[in-house]
């Protein structure tokens, strides 16, 4: 389901430029849920989930990766 906007925008703007920024930036969204709709969606309740995860520096990451592959 989806939600309606009414956007006023001034004279001087493309409004076919402004609904292609518009459509692109609504289809980065699609399918981005939220963790708490993924939960419910899937049945995962907070006390199934016991394995707490640390935090990825995902420039570090990129590093080992790269290193591991030159090998």
């Amino acid at each position: 389901m989806g939600k309606t906007v009414t956007v006023s925008i001034p004279s001087w703007v493309d409004e076919d430029e402004f609904r292609r920024i518009v459509d692109m930036f609504v289809k980065r969204l699609e399918g981005r849920v939220s963790v708490e709709e993924l939960r419910r969606r899937l049945g995962v309740r907070p006390e199934d989930l016991v394995e707490d995860l640390d935090a990825v520096d995902v420039e570090t990451l990129k590093v080992r990766e790269r290193e591991r592959l030159s090998l």
